[in-house]
């Protein structure tokens, strides 16, 4: 019977994961560029690999990984979303497969539940179909944790050249996976020591016990030397608050994993408590393992010590980063790969957990994947993303446009818009796709009494009313309105 149901949990599985890629996939296809997509592809995929690799326009928008997909995903397929899109959606499946391969020599319930748990955090599967990159950073952080975790349990070699290589592409993906890595890096050496210390025929030298790790760790600081240098030159790493770890990036990262949901001030202050205890009482075990000298632990739970170890460097590596660097605390997108690694770590917690805990505590985590799984069904939409919904339109507003153009086709001349900054891009993304050269280039700059059309945020209609514009079109889901200049009624605007 139990074997049964392992067999039915790879198939559960499957399904949820290949419903999750049908949805990326299909919201991928159909909803509306935006602003930093937009930016990137307009600005980035046209330069040489060295100058992208290389990070030579130092702007925090220019994801490198992300603009040399996106270059040569355009060369192959075109410049559609779904062909902008498709790199971070083929990592997505990486990402699926590794969140299961963690847990595959687990229990059945465990391997289902962590799965769910893992891919129905809206936010960051949401991420996943963006041209952007924080889904590649994710997926190849994902991959880099299973194979850290498989190296440091049996010192397999392509364990330990993959979990080099795909660290450097979560990072070349987006910066702020140095902590990762540099967390990662830092782990391998102490356990190596602490797992030598239980063998007394086996010395410990910090140079010859990882004197593996030299080359694969050169290439990578060779080739993440000069995008990282330029980075911390010019302010690239400055990506959130000020205010302190708690008060911006734990805050954050409540909001990130609540979606949308605003939580009471006692609420907020409880989950920050219980987070905070849900690391250190585990912590607090590893430091007293070792004070006792209890080093078969370190080779016997070797998981739950590597995320326990993660979740406290990584916070600490942000807090000096601050203090030395002066960088932000970084905050919502930026901060949303700390969900996974918190949750890789709740599982296996719950899996270490003793007997007599066992139960409750599993029956808690199927709680907290059910929960997450209907906010996911819940929330989920096919026209917006989180962070940058007011562009959820800018397509749509577009095909306006060119409707408009159809019906006033005898009027030759070159039609201008004027845009809020916000929109700009996306907007010249359109322009430049569908080769609408009737239309001028959308100026960042802002919008002038002498554009001919407006598009702008709906709490702005009663200014351009005034300064003799009509509406022409609402779109509810972007909040923002279509206006037209009025002209006499020999010259009228059609209205759309």
């Amino acid at each position: 019977m139990k074997n049964k149901f392992s067999n039915y949990s790879q198939v559960i599985v499957l399904f949820i994961g290949t419903l999750i890629g049908l949805y990326v996939i299909l919201k991928s296809s159909i909803s509306s560029f935006t602003h930093d997509e937009s930016f990137s592809y307009l600005n980035y995929p046209q330069d040489s690999f060295m100058d992208i690799i290389s990070f030579n326009d130092w702007f925090m928008n220019n994801h490198i990984l992300n603009s040399l997909f996106m270059k040569y995903s355009e060369i192959l397929f075109g410049n559609s979303e779904i062909a902008l899109r498709l790199p971070n959606i083929l990592l997505l499946f990486v990402y699926m497969i590794y969140s299961y391969r963690i847990f595959e020599k687990k229990s059945a319930i465990l391997r289902i539940t962590s799965f769910v748990i893992l891919c129905t955090s809206l936010c960051l599967i949401d991420l996943f179909g963006l041209a952007r990159g924080y889904g590649l950073s994710y997926g190849f952080m994902i991959m880099s944790f299973f194979h850290l975790l498989s190296y440091i349990k049996n010192s397999s070699k392509i364990h330990l050249y993959l979990f080099h290589f795909s660290a450097l592409c979560a990072i070349l993906s987006h910066f702020t996976l140095l902590t990762f890595y540099f967390s990662s890096l830092v782990i391998v050496v102490l356990i190596r020591f602490l797992q030598t210390r239980s063998n007394t025929t086996i010395n410990f030298h910090l140079f010859n016990s990882n004197r593996q790790h030299i080359l694969p760790l050169l290439i990578n600081v060779i080739i993440l030397y000069e995008p990282v240098r330029r980075a911390i030159k010019y302010g690239q790493l400055d990506v959130g608050g000020r205010n302190g770890f708690y008060a911006d990036s734990m805050s954050s990262f409540l909001s990130s994993i609540f979606y949308e949901i605003s939580l009471p001030l006692l609420a907020n202050i409880s989950l920050k408590i219980l987070i905070t205890l849900l690391v250190l009482i585990p912590l607090s075990i590893i430091l007293w393992k070792w004070y006792k000298s209890e080093y078969a632990y370190f080779k016997n739970q070797i998981a739950i010590v590597t995320t326990t170890l993660l979740l406290t460097l990584i916070p600490m590596i942000i807090i000096l980063n601050h203090l030395i660097l002066g960088s932000d605390y970084p905050v919502g997108r930026f901060l949303v790969f700390l969900i996974p690694l918190f949750w890789i770590h709740i599982c296996f917690l719950v899996d270490t957990s003793s007997r007599s805990y066992k139960v409750y505590s599993l029956f808690s985590l199927v709680l907290i994947g059910l929960i997450n799984m209907t906010a996911f069904v819940a929330k989920s939409n096919f026209s917006s993303y989180y962070e940058w919904k007011y562009d959820a339109q800018t397509k749509t507003m577009i095909q306006d446009l060119i409707v408009h153009k159809q019906v006033n086709s005898a009027n030759s001349d070159t039609l201008k818009v004027g845009v809020d900054w916000l929109f700009e891009p996306t907007a010249n993304y359109y322009r430049k796709i569908n080769k609408l050269d009737w239309l001028s280039p959308f100026e960042r700059k802002g919008i002038s009494g002498k554009d001919h059309m407006i598009y702008t945020f709906k709490d702005s209609i009663t200014q351009w009313k005034s300064m003799g514009y009509e509406l022409v079109n609402e779109y509810e889901i972007s909040n923002t309105v279509l206006l037209s200049k009025k002209k006499s009624s020999a010259q009228q605007i059609y209205p759309l």
